[in-house]
């Protein structure tokens, strides 16, 4: 299985490598989904937690702002980059 890139920190919540049967979740999809997986912004779930189910990322909103908050602190300290620099290039300041 190919290995893709991730920044993502290791969490009970998800994956940071992709596994036999799990889906990519871009941390900022939509508009954002190509600079979730340029930067490395993407967790790896099992379909129940991804969007199976109504306590999938997909459905649930604490979830889903977890895993903003944490991509945008990841990709600040990651990239050494400002919270105006994330507004920048993701349009939107989750912190």
């Amino acid at each position: 299985m190919k290995e893709e890139f991730c920044i993502m920190p290791e969490s009970p919540f998800w994956e940071i490598k992709r596994f036999e049967g799990c889906h990519r979740h871009e941390v900022f999809g939509a508009a954002n989904r190509k600079f979730s997986i340029e930067d490395g912004l993407v967790i790896f779930l099992n379909p129940a937690i991804h969007n199976m189910s109504d306590i999938g990322i997909h459905f649930n909103k604490t979830f889903m702002d977890y895993a903003h908050k944490v991509g945008q602190k990841t990709w600040q300290e990651y990239y050494n980059k400002t919270q105006e620099d994330f507004i920048k290039r993701y349009g939107k300041n989750y912190l």
